[in-house]
């Protein structure tokens, strides 16, 4: 027994010693590994280890980028294998975010859900392939503002950082159409267009985190501003504005009502109530921003009465809309006037045509007596020439002009009833130019000028019924006019003449039947009308001064000339006997009160026994002329283009 507890007491002094087999690797596997502080080398370790009683082994590793980590084994450690998992050296940082919170992302990974202000962030720094210690990208973002970031490493200094996200920017052109306009974007004043910005700021809505679009306004003097949105667009770089004028809408009325509005020479629409209605733009029309303005004209003209334009100048107005005007009615007609015209050539006298333009009242009626009576209907634009009455007062003729050109100046004759009553005789080819008729004192028949023999025109009789032939009475280089017969037992022809050797109208008398001819006066003279008495002629003279006609008598052989009107300043024309031959009819322009400033004649009415004080019978202020007397005495005929077409009318004398 002493034995046995000898060798157990021994054992115990001495020891049992166990040897175990290790495989030993490592995390990371090129670790270097040591064993009880000796080098083992990297990678795997095949270790074998005794234990002695409580004997311990330190097994370690380390590795650039890691924590050593030291691992004791005791006996108790019964395993083959022993990995070594190193941790990688860890770093702590302070993070700090402005102006807002954001959320955070370490190497891409967001850190959270929420966005922070602050955090603390503990990062592992390893090494890479080439042993560098690695780095870590840390990243704040947030809608509406551009990612913030920091690289951090295990050798930084400092373990707190700042990071400020920057607003959204982005580079921007601003074109206005047209340019020159002033640009404001949100608050600032960017100056006029085109303009660049860079870098500008798109700061986000605190309500949504969203970018916030931003508010451009754009000026220009003559436009109305333009307000618009200029949002993030994908970092969408050039915009274009387009200003657009001013504009309204007008309505124009006018008294009358239902004018015609025309602007640019084009009619305005019209509106259910008849008013003219058009939108307009007002663009401006210098630097300053004055708007344009339109020219409007405002008519209205129906089949009876016609308006005088009025003109409208349409501006901007402060966007008035309402526009009238008040038109006046015209009280005058253009009325053509056709007449031969004579015309001295290298071939003698000749008779053109001649167009006056001239005016008559629309209303037909006279100032302070009864209206006239309209004899004619004839068809506006016809002309008549000069007017006279038979002698038994029945009939009324005259010729009917046509043609405008030398080669086809041509008119017609017409009796007509004095009365107005239907029916009327045409006399002559329609071809020739026959003129200034008149009857001869029994009625029978009329004599008149005509060119229907030649270049000449001379002076031709025909019986008033149109039966017959036609007989010339004058020949020679002469152009011949304005012929009256006397009533004398041996009837004497009265006629103005242009001699193609002289300059001036002659008045000859000649007996008919006879190739004689007797000069009355030493001046000259026209339109000659020899009195119902057969002892006188009246006819018409110019003043050399004036250029105004005047009307003189001379006896009927061409005896003491007179002049029986004294009016150098007047024109005084067309003379008439009354049939008891004491007084004479003729037109005068010396009433001088035609409101519309125009040529006006008027007939006058002068006794022979007071030839001072001629009487003036109408008073219209239109063309009235070619005055025949009724054989009564109780009307006068007259030419007239009042109502606006050349008429015969009769008028009533008191």
């Amino acid at each position: 027994m002493r034995w046995i507890l000898f060798l157990t007491a021994a054992w115990a002094l001495i020891g049992c010693s166990t040897t175990r087999e290790i495989n030993i690797t490592t995390k990371p596997a090129d670790a270097l590994i040591s064993v009880d502080g000796a080098d083992r080398g990297k990678g795997q370790v095949v270790e074998s280890l005794s234990f002695k009683g409580d004997e311990v082994h330190h097994i370690s590793a380390k590795r650039l980028g890691y924590r050593d980590e030291d691992v004791p084994l005791t006996s108790q450690y019964d395993k083959p294998d022993l990995l070594i998992e190193l941790k990688p050296r860890t770093k702590q940082f302070t993070v700090h975010v402005e102006p807002v919170p954001a959320t955070i992302s370490v190497d891409g990974k967001p850190q959270g859900d929420a966005p922070v202000a602050d955090t603390q962030l503990i990062l592992p720094f390893t090494v890479d392939a080439n042993n560098q210690p690695i780095t870590h990208t840390i990243q704040v973002s947030r809608p509406g503002y551009q990612p913030a970031e920091q690289v951090v490493r295990w050798d930084d200094t400092t373990t707190n950082f700042t990071l400020t996200m920057d607003l959204m920017r982005k580079d921007l052109v601003i074109r206005t159409n047209p340019t020159g306009a002033a640009v404001t974007i949100g608050d600032k004043v960017m100056g006029k267009s085109p303009i660049e910005a860079k870098n500008f700021p798109f700061p986000p809505d605190p309500a949504t985190g969203q970018i916030a679009p931003l508010t451009v306004v754009v000026n220009k003097a003559g436009y109305d501003p333009v307000t618009t949105k200029i949002d993030w667009d994908n970092g969408r770089r050039d915009y274009e504005i387009s200003l657009v004028p001013k504009s309204k809408t007008i309505h124009v009325t006018s008294d009358p009502p239902g004018a015609d509005v025309t602007i640019d020479g084009k009619p305005l629409e019209k509106d259910s109530s008849g008013n003219s209605i058009a939108r307009l733009s007002f663009p401006p029309t210098d630097d300053r921003g004055t708007p344009k303005t339109y020219n409007a004209v405002v008519s209205k003209k129906t089949a009876d009465t016609e308006w005088a334009p009025e003109e409208l100048t349409i501006g901007w107005d402060d966007g008035k809309s309402q526009y009238s005007a008040t038109l006046s009615e015209v009280k005058t007609r253009p009325v053509d006037l056709l007449k031969p015209k004579a015309v001295r050539t290298d071939d003698g006298w000749q008779l053109v045509p001649e167009v006056v333009k001239t005016l008559g009242m629309k209303d037909v009626g006279e100032a302070n007596s009864e209206p006239p009576t309209r004899i004619t209907e004839l068809p506006v634009g016809t002309t008549i020439d000069s007017l006279v009455s038979s002698p038994d007062g029945q009939f009324l003729a005259f010729a009917v002009l046509s043609g405008t050109t030398k080669g086809n100046f041509h008119s017609q004759i017409q009796i007509v009833k004095a009365d107005g009553s239907a029916g009327t005789n045409l006399f002559g080819d329609g071809r020739s130019l026959d003129l200034t008729p008149s009857f001869t004192a029994d009625g029978a028949n009329i004599v008149f000028a005509s060119n229907r023999g030649g270049r000449h025109v001379s002076i031709w009789q025909m019986a008033t019924t149109g039966e017959g032939g036609i007989t010339q009475l004058t020949s020679g280089d002469s152009t011949d006019l304005y012929p009256t017969v006397d009533s004398d037992p041996k009837p004497r022809l009265y006629y103005q003449s242009f001699i193609d050797t002289r300059p001036d109208p002659r008045i000859y008398m000649t007996q008919l039947g006879t190739t004689l001819r007797t000069d009355l006066t030493q001046a000259g003279g026209e339109q000659p009308r020899v009195s119902p008495k057969a002892d006188a002629v009246i006819y018409t003279a110019v003043n050399a001064k004036t250029g105004k006609r005047e009307i003189f008598q001379i006896s009927d052989r061409g005896v003491a000339p007179a002049n029986i009107t004294n009016t150098p300043n007047f024109d005084s024309f067309d003379p008439v006997w009354s049939k008891d031959g004491n007084k004479i009819a003729f037109v005068s322009d010396r009433a001088g009160d035609n409101p519309d400033t125009h040529t006006n004649y008027d007939i006058y009415i002068l006794d022979l026994k007071h030839p001072d004080k001629p009487i003036r019978v109408t008073t219209n202020n239109s063309w009235d002329d070619c005055p025949a007397w009724d054989p009564g005495g109780k009307f006068l005929y007259f030419r007239s283009n009042r109502g606006g077409s050349w008429q015969v009318w009769r008028i009533a004398l008191k």
